[in-house]
């Protein structure tokens, strides 16, 4: 499985999406991934395999007169005698390939017509979030009818449409979107994929022009692109950086080769979806003609809008707008054959090494194929909803074998379905360990224990549990269901007619599905699905040297012995009794937001409530306290995480590890503890009906926390990885060399640990860093945000949080030294086609920060943005991404401002030249009128409240801010209407200091 699968497959709990918002657990306002580096994603995340000779065994004589004693009979290991399989019963001629191909119902609130000239609509009135819509435009083709002359042709397309259409030439596009507060990126985009192409523009009605542009965009889109030779010209080191960035870097070269035995021997053999560098090199404008009038036709697209208008005026605007669209081809293209049995289906092991030495972590890709049944009939919902099942069940137990000991891997098991492509799906993990033959063979020989002798019925009762609480959670939220979900889900109808009932309908019958289940069809299943497909293995690292063989890997595979389920551990009724309530100090409205309360207790806390409906159903508690590894000794900075992570682990209060998952199973609390530089406390969210489980969690994590072998041995892994990860990718070794110049060398902010640290660590070190800022309490705020009344939260306050143990009153510790003074400029060579060369210009500066400072940042940020944008991206037309970013941090009282780039190495000292150049113009000049205008229209829009993490953030910035000062969203657009360029002229000059910056360069020698 891709890296990227695995990390989202860590924050999958049920067959279906539990939670609409993820807890991070190492920032208060998830803000930062647990693994990633300060002010860096974690990229963290293998062939020399010639044959040895065979040992030849010794010939054995037959003949009648041998000596008596000669020794001519080889010993061989006595072969395991296995208890006979489990009788399924009726299933054991089990053969699901002829699924029911009914149609699944349609939701009647959406309206769907086509058009006389095969043009398909989806239109669905919603106001969730409200005032505003979400329109995709969508091509039902992709990389795989690129022609094979023009590899990447549709990709190279996708971008063109931003470059020029008839009403819109050149970049125009971008500016008058602007002008309506559409920004690039995050309001404007589009992807290509294997299987399609799709464009995405997301806006505010609050301008009454916006519907009307929208729609002319999307015209001229569909039918109106002019693919000028210059315009091609221009747009082409873009695109080839992007394939740099994507493809030619480590974990793009590793994800390749995985890719290459996921397409094997089916249609999607040798697809690149991006192109390569001499592709896109060589594409022409009449190549890229060429697929825009075969596959942008009217019978082959659909366009998609919801969002807060009405239905029948939206209808007319698509028959206004498309009607006319005629298609520039005679007739549309035969598609590549796609069907449930697409997939070649290995009968053998399919082994390899991929590796690369920007590559830091050493691990084993493991996956199945699956068919890819329709997810829109019948049969196709049954059978993808028992494969779910059965993953969860088999999560279930090989987490029970990882706990008891009885896997060799260090990473805790996590198995998962995804799609490589609309007709490839497949299941798949990946693990970590010292011994990777062994942790491979102890995987599969869990999964085959399962299939020989069956699942459990405790197996299907967890999981089943999970899969009924997960369905009460989506009926609760039904009612404030997003604009971005239906229209995902309608894109996904009009692409593969995947089911878009009605989310009552839908778990109405998974839940009678669910019932049908039983343990034997479940292992019937099972059986069938590793009879259809043999398992595939990639072993991934930095060096062949360092990581099995293919022959390795394929061996650990025949040494497979079936494993029994692990002896089941007693169930937890309950994680703690409620203690008794402790009456708060003080109670008393808050103005910052409607109906906001707030509640101190004896022991120092605070809880802080508002009411939201932004989210049906749910809850969003963020609890933080100041201090975080500030006050921690020097160097635990780099440990502090993994302590986090080992708790998190281990179990808690009366529960094992195994236990508390179980009983996790049976509610949508979820709380993760974190200790960042200045802080430290715990984010999550629950449903409304279970925001005492919630309570009690966090209160166990204080009182009762775990640490275990198991989790010590995983987090001493992690350590591991992210100590290769800083030694071998580029990213990674500039990002630490930014922040050694940054904080000068300071030992107090260490990022990695080192070799004599990971060696050190214990379970006790490990508890005692932990239990030095998580223990007990003193000026803890609990933010609680969400679809409860204000009763409910006091009641559980005061048992959950007034009676928490309080120790003695600490804060934090600045120990950030002040921005260097002058000009450091360092250089980290890279290799030429490592897809990483790049540069970061890093400054900082000392402002007080006030809703006023914080609104000109958001502009500032915003305008720079744009400009350089036009002024390196487009203009130069090397650099794929260009990049600004300016943020306060509250507990200090200063600035950090950020501009990164990506590009050639042969284009980066032109690039910065041009970047200075654009913040030299805005300090002496300032912005333009119209410039200011569209960051202020940008802004306008995204100052909406339109989810809860914008009451929860405002609501912690308390800790360091004054109340008028936080930022709420009535603050900010308040503000924003007094901002002017002058403003915006000066903070630049005081964000962006020439005179005083560090750059990193990553480039080829």
């Amino acid at each position: 499985m891709k890296s990227v699968l695995w990390r989202r497959l860590l924050s999958l709990l049920f067959a279906s999406c539990l939670l609409a918002v993820a807890c991070a657990p190492d920032s208060p306002d998830a803000r930062a991934d647990a693994d990633d580096m300060p002010e860096m994603a974690d990229s963290e995340h293998p062939e020399s395999d010639a044959d040895e000779p065979e040992a030849l065994a010794p010939e054995q004589d037959t003949d009648a007169d041998t000596a008596p004693d000669a020794d001519v009979t080889e010993e061989t290991e006595p072969a395991v005698e296995l208890d006979p399989p489990a009788d399924l019963g009726a299933f054991n001629d089990y053969d699901p390939t002829d699924p029911d191909a009914t149609l699944l119902p349609v939701d009647g609130a959406v309206l769907i017509g086509q058009l006389d000239n095969g043009f398909r609509y989806y239109l669905r009135s919603n106001d969730s979030p409200g005032d505003s819509v979400i329109v995709y435009l969508a091509v039902d083709a992709g990389g795989l009818v690129d022609p094979p002359e023009a590899r990447g042709a549709a990709h190279f397309l996708e971008h063109m449409l931003f470059n020029g259409t008839e009403e819109y030439p050149k970049n125009v596009l971008d500016q008058v979107l602007r002008d309506i507060g559409t920004e690039f990126g995050a309001d404007l985009n589009a992807y290509t994929s294997a299987d399609e192409t799709v464009y995405i523009l997301d806006f505010q009605l609050d301008d009454p022009t916006a519907l009307d542009l929208a729609f002319s965009v999307l015209s001229q889109w569909a039918s109106a692109a002019t693919l000028l030779a210059s315009d091609v010209s221009d747009e082409r080191g873009i695109v080839i950086d992007e394939y740099r960035l994507r493809d030619e870097s480590a974990a793009g070269r590793i994800g390749g080769a995985i890719d290459e035995l996921y397409y094997l021997g089916n249609v999607y053999e040798g697809l690149q979806i991006g192109g390569n560098e001499e592709s896109n090199g060589n594409v022409t404008p009449e190549q890229l003609r060429e697929y825009y009038d075969t596959w942008y036709r009217p019978d082959n697209m659909a366009v998609v809008v919801v969002g807060d208008f009405e239905v029948s005026e939206v209808e007319a605007r698509v028959v206004e707008s498309f009607a006319d669209f005629a298609p520039r081809s005679s007739e549309l293209a035969d598609q590549p054959d796609r069907h449930a049995f697409t997939a070649h289906f290995a009968t053998e092991p399919l082994a390899d090494v991929a590796t690369h030495p920007d590559h830091g972590s050493i691990y084993v890709s493991l996956d199945w194929q699956l068919p890819a049944w329709p997810s829109g009939t019948v049969g196709g919902e049954r059978l993808r909803f028992a494969e779910e099942v059965i993953v969860r069940m088999l999560d279930v137990r090989l987490d029970a074998a990882f706990q008891a000991g009885l896997l060799a891997q260090t990473t805790e098991p996590h198995l998962g379905t995804f799609s490589a492509a609309r007709a490839l799906r497949f299941i798949g993990t990946n693990y970590q360990g010292p011994d990777l033959v062994a942790a491979t063979t102890d995987y599969i020989s869990v999964v085959e224990g399962a299939a020989r002798w069956g699942f459990t019925q405790s197996e299907l009762d967890q999981v089943a549990e999970a899969v009924r609480t997960s369905f009460d959670f989506q009926l609760q939220s039904e009612a404030t269901t997003q604009d971005v979900e239906y229209a995902s889900d309608y894109l996904g109808h009009f692409l593969s007619a995947s089911d878009i009932s009605p989310v009552s309908d839908r778990v109405a019958r998974q839940r009678a599905l669910l019932e049908t289940f039983t343990v034997s069809e479940l292992t019937a299943h099972l059986r069938w699905l590793l009879d259809l497909a043999a398992p595939i293995l990639v072993s991934i690292g930095p060096d062949p040297a360092d990581v099995p063989t293919a022959d390795e890997l394929v061996a650990a595979v025949e040494a497979v012995v079936p494993l029994a389920a692990p002896a089941p551990e007693d169930s937890v009724e309950t994680l703690l009794r409620p203690p008794p309530a402790v009456a708060p100090t003080s109670e008393s409205a808050l103005d910052l937001f409607e109906d906001a309360y707030e509640w101190e207790f004896p022991n120092g806390t605070t809880v802080v409530f508002v009411p939201s409906d932004i989210a049906a159903g749910e809850v969003n508690v963020i609890a933080e306290g100041r201090g975080g590894w500030s006050t921690l000794s020097p160097g635990d900075s780099a440990v502090a995480r993994h302590a986090v992570a080992a708790v998190v682990a281990s179990g808690l209060g009366p529960a094992s590890a195994t236990q508390l998952d179980e009983f996790l199973a049976t509610t949508t609390a979820r709380v993760s503890p974190f200790i960042a530089e200045f802080s430290e406390g715990f984010s999550g969210a629950t449903g409304a009906d279970d925001l005492e489980t919630l309570f009690s969690i966090l209160h166990l994590y204080i009182t009762e926390p775990h640490m275990t072998d198991v989790a010590l041995g995983e987090q001493v892994q992690a350590m591991e990885s992210r100590l290769a990860n800083s030694e071998t990718i580029p990213q990674w070794i500039s990002e630490l060399a930014l922040l050694d110049a940054l904080y000068q060398g300071s030992e107090w902010h260490q990022f990695i640990a080192s070799r004599e640290q990971i060696d050190a660590t214990t379970t006790s070190s490990l508890l005692g860093l932990y239990d030095a800022r998580l223990a007990n309490v003193d000026d803890l705020m609990v933010v609680v945000v969400g679809d409860i009344d204000r009763d409910t939260v006091k009641n559980l306050a005061a048992r959950y949080i007034g009676s928490l143990p309080q120790g003695a009153s600490d804060t934090f510790v600045n120990r950030q030294p002040p921005f260097p003074s002058g000009v450091q400029r360092i250089d980290i060579a890279v290799d030429a086609d490592a897809g990483a060369s790049g540069f970061d210009i890093a400054f900082g500066a000392e402002l007080p920060i006030t809703v006023e400072s914080i609104v000109v940042a958001d502009v500032a940020e915003s305008i720079l943005d744009d400009l350089l944008d036009g002024g390196v991206r487009e203009q130069l037309g090397d650099a794929y991404s260009v990049s600004p970013s300016i943020s306060a941090n509250e507990a200090t009282g200063t600035w950090s401002s950020r501009i990164s780039s990506t590009g050639a190495s042969e284009g980066l000292e032109q690039g910065h030249a041009r970047i200075l150049e654009i913040i030299t113009e805005l300090i002496a000049d300032g912005p333009t009128e119209r410039d200011l205008q569209q960051a202020i229209s940008v802004l306008q829009d995204n100052y909406v409240l339109e989810s809860n993490s914008l009451i929860l953030n405002p609501l912690l910035a308390r800790l360091h801010l004054d109340d008028e000062n936080v930022g709420t969203p009535a603050q900010r657009r308040a503000a924003l209407q007094q901002v002017t360029a002058a403003d915006v002229r000066q903070h630049i000059a005081l964000f962006f200091d020439l005179d005083n910056r560090i750059e990193v360069f990553r480039s080829a020698e």
